[in-house]
C-alpha cells in the first residue's frame, strides 16, 4: 500500500490539479448521470433512458455489493498525509466513480459507434478515475477495480437485456410493476445481509488519517439503486405525455425546469433525513424511487401542459 500512498501524494504534488479535476469529478457523480437519463427521456430517445437507467441501477448495485465485501480503507484514513478534498464514509474498492464512468460512458458510446466520441468518453472515463486519487480518496488499485468493475458489468448487461427486455415486454403493466418492486426489496435485503456481517467493522488503529465518524458500512448505493429503479419502470408504465418539443427554446425552458426539480428531489430530502437508521434508508428509496416517477411520467406530463411538448409520443418499448 505503500506505493500507492505515494502515488496519490505525488498527483496531489500538483495543486493546480485539484479544481480541474474536482470538476471532472463531478461529471462522474450519480447526479450527472440522472440528469443524462432524463435528457434522453425528455428528448425523445426513451428506449436508450431505459436502457441507461436499467444499467445505472445495476452498476451502482454491484458496486455496493463489491465495497461491502472489499471493505478497504480510502487513502486519507490511512495517512495523514493524503490531504480530503472530499470527504466520504463508505469503504474505497471498487471506485463507483470510475465503475459508472466505464459502463455508462460505454453505453453511450455504443449508442454512437463515433469514434471520435468514443475517444472523447473514453478520455473522459479515465479522468473521472484520476480525479479520485487527485482528491485523495481512492486508491490506484480502486480505481483500476472500478475500470474492470465497469466492463464486466457493461459486458453482461449487454447480453442480459435483450432477453429480459422480450420477457417485460410479454408480461402486463402490473406485472413489470410488481417485478419490479419484487427485484427492488431482493437488491436492498442482499446488500443488507452482507452489510450485517460487517456491523463489528471498526478502522485499523495503525491507521494515522482522518477516521472520526466513519461509518462505511452502509448500503445507500443499493437503496439508491433499487429506489430508482422501481421508479423509472413505475413512470414507464404511468407516462402518457406527448414527446416532442415543439421548439428548441421550449426544450430548453422545459430541460432546466425538469432538472431544477430533479437537483431538488436529489438534495432535498437528505436536508430533512435524520444521518442514518431506518427512516433515512427509507426516505433515501423512496425519494430515488420518486426521481424515477419524475424523469420518465411527471415531468413529461407537466411539458405537456405547460404546451411545451407538442408532437406524439413514439413508441414505447
Amino acid at each position: 500500500m505503500t506505493w500507492e500512498i505515494d502515488l496519490v501524494l505525488w498527483l496531489q504534488s500538483f495543486s493546480w490539479l485539484v479544481l480541474p479535476m474536482a470538476v471532472v469529478t463531478a461529471l462522474g457523480s450519480p447526479a450527472t448521470y440522472l440528469a443524462l437519463i432524463a435528457a434522453y427521456s425528455w428528448w425523445g430517445d426513451r428506449p436508450f433512458a431505459l436502457r441507461l437507467s436499467g444499467l445505472l441501477v445495476v452498476a451502482a448495485f454491484t458496486n455496493d455489493i463489491a465495497k461491502l465485501l472489499f471493505h478497504a480503507p480510502r487513502p486519507y484514513w490511512v495517512s495523514a498525509d493524503v490531504m480530503p478534498y472530499e470527504l466520504q464514509n463508505s469503504f474505497g474498492l471498487p471506485s463507483g466513480h470510475a465503475e459508472l464512468a466505464v459502463a455508462l460512458l460505454g453505453l453511450v458510446a455504443l449508442r454512437y459507434r463515433r469514434p471520435a466520441l468514443t475517444a472523447a468518453l473514453a478520455l473522459l472515463a479515465a479522468l473521472i478515475g484520476i480525479s479520485r486519487m487527485v482528491l485523495g480518496v481512492h486508491f490506484p488499485i480502486d480505481v483500476l477495480g472500478g475500470w474492470l468493475l465497469g466492463f464486466a458489468v457493461l459486458a453482461l448487461f449487454l447480453v442480459a437485456w435483450p432477453p429480459a427486455a422480450r420477457a417485460a415486454g410479454r408480461s402486463t403493466p402490473r406485472g413489470r410493476i410488481a417485478a419490479a418492486f419484487v427485484l427492488s426489496l431482493a437488491a436492498v435485503a442482499a446488500s443488507a445481509l452482507v452489510a450485517r456481517a460487517l456491523r463489528a467493522w471498526a478502522p485499523d488503529p495503525a491507521w494515522t488519517g482522518l477516521t472520526t465518524g466513519l461509518a462505511p458500512v452502509s448500503i445507500e448505493f443499493t437503496l439508491i439503486a433499487a429506489g430508482f429503479g422501481l421508479g423509472a419502470v413505475l413512470g414507464h408504465e404511468l407516462d402518457r405525455g406527448c414527446r416532442a418539443f415543439r421548439s428548441r427554446s421550449a426544450g430548453a425552458a422545459g430541460t432546466l425546469l425538469g432538472l431544477v426539480v430533479l437537483v431538488t428531489l436529489w438534495f432535498g430530502p437528505s436536508l430533512l433525513l435524520p444521518p442514518s437508521g431506518v427512516v433515512s434508508d427509507l426516505g433515501i428509496y423512496l425519494r430515488s424511487a420518486a426521481i424515477g416517477v419524475w424523469i420518465m411520467a411527471v415531468a413529461p406530463a407537466v411539458f405537456c401542459r405547460l404546451g411545451l411538448y407538442g408532437g406524439a409520443s413514439p413508441e414505447q418499448s
